[in-house]
Formats: structure tokens, sequence, C-alpha cells
């Protein structure tokens, strides 16, 4: 079965399967959902390693340097976690400067991919930046954030709210890659799952078990669904709609956003 083979496990599922998005997309959420409603699989959000691995991912792509050092990395990565007896989901955010090294021979790669309105998304990730323990120093740790490989032209004289834009479109065009390689690949908004109309909101959270095969829970308090996590830091920003058109408009319009 090709590089399946190679697992550490023998007995190991040839299910390599992921939830992937840009960050700030209900990840979280949807790890304490699984928690409660799966705990028969393991889901696991942001495992340990893959902030540094994403790290690797960005000096490839920004110098073409450690080109096989970061495939078998993430290969290695994919040994640790998909080896196991049990089902196992990673969601991780950290992957998306790597989406070209998570299909594998003989393995059945299945994706979710979650999105946010670029807007939207570009106003959370630029107020959150990282967890607390990082966040005051995220900024000046090299390589420790996605950017586009290139960059664009102009790059050093745009807003952070610009750049956030540009991350939008380059890490969901790679998770959006995918669906050429996946054997299951499904999109999930943000603004569904965490819609106010209750039937919009189970309609997408039945997509996310069924993406993966899991039997979706029958019903769901509204307490547990209104609950937010991991919120962002308040603040305020200037709207930029002609920037939002021009660098996030086509790939918007594909994920049925209107800018």
């Amino acid at each position: 079965v090709g590089e399946c083979n190679r697992m550490t496990n023998e007995n190991a599922s040839q299910e390599i399967q992921y939830i992937l998005s840009a960050g700030r997309t209900g990840t979280v959420f949807i790890s304490k959902l699984f928690e409660t409603y799966a705990p028969y699989i393991t889901a696991e959000h942001e495992p340990a390693y893959s902030r540094y691995l994403m790290m690797m991912g960005n000096v490839r792509n920004d110098t073409g340097l450690f080109k096989s050092l970061t495939r078998r990395w993430s290969r290695t990565h994919q040994n640790a976690h998909f080896s196991k007896d049990k089902k196992y989901i990673e969601i991780n955010p950290f992957l998306c400067p790597i989406t070209d090294t998570l299909p594998r021979e003989g393995c059945r790669l299945k994706v979710l991919h979650l999105v946010r309105h670029p807007a939207d998304w570009s106003r959370s990730i630029t107020s959150f930046k990282a967890s607390t323990k990082l966040r005051a120093i995220i900024d000046y740790i090299p390589f420790a954030k996605p950017y586009p490989a290139p960059r664009p032209a102009g790059w050093g004289k745009l807003g952070s709210y610009e750049k956030g834009l540009w991350r939008w479109r380059w890490c969901n065009n790679n998770i959006s890659a995918l669906k050429d390689t996946a054997d299951k690949y499904v999109l999930v908004r943000y603004e569904d799952l965490f819609s106010d109309d209750k039937i919009v909101q189970m309609e997408a959270i039945h997509k996310i078990f069924d993406v993966f095969d899991l039997p979706p829970p029958k019903e769901i308090p509204d307490a547990v669904l209104r609950k937010r996590v991991n919120p962002s830091p308040k603040a305020v920003f200037s709207e930029n709609k002609k920037a939002e058109k021009e660098i996030c408009g086509a790939l918007a319009k594909e994920f049925n956003y209107a800018l």
C-alpha cells in the first residue's frame, strides 16, 4: 500500500485526516465538539512541534532550502500521529505552508477546509497574533507566521491588515489545491459554523462529522453552540474595500463571499 506501509504501527489506519485552515476559524471549538460527541477517536489540535514544522516550511518556501528535510519531517510527523490504532484527526492551521507534503502514496487523504470571510479573518488574525504567551513577541520571531512566497510587490509598504489579506489568499489557495489529490475534500465556512440560525449551524457541524465518516450528534445544547472559544482581543481597523477585492476577490467568490 505504498508509503502508508511505512507507518510505525502495522495496524494503523490507511487514512490521513486533516482539518486545515488559515487559523481563527473555529478549530478549537471543533476539537471540543469531538471530545464531547466523538470520544472514541483522537482529534488533536496543533500537536507538538507543529509550529516548528511550519517555520521549516516557511524557510523552504522563502529560500528554496531544506526541501527534502521539510518533506521528511512532514512524513515523520505523520508517522508519529497517524500510526495509532485509534481513528486520528489532526486539526492544524499551522500546516498551510506545507500542504504539498501532506498527500501520501497509498493513503486515503481526507481534508476538511475551514474558511472565514477575508476581511473578518484579517481583522481577527491581526489582533489575535498568537496565543497569549507568544502574542508580545511573535512579530519578532523569524518565520513564525505563514506569509506568501514569493512576497507580492510592495509587501514592505503594506499595513498589517493588507498583509493579512495576502496571508488569507495564500493559505486558502494552498489548502484548496488539495482537492486534486484528496479522496474527500469538504469546505465549511466559519459563518455557517457559528450562524445564529441553528439549522444552518447544525448542517455545518454534520458536514464536519460526515467527511470523517463519524455519526453526527443528533442534538447539541444551545449553550454549547453559542460558546466562543479563544476569542481575539478587541481592535479597531480601517476598512480597505479596494484591497479586499483586489487581493481576495476571485478566491472569495469561490467560497461564496461577496466583497
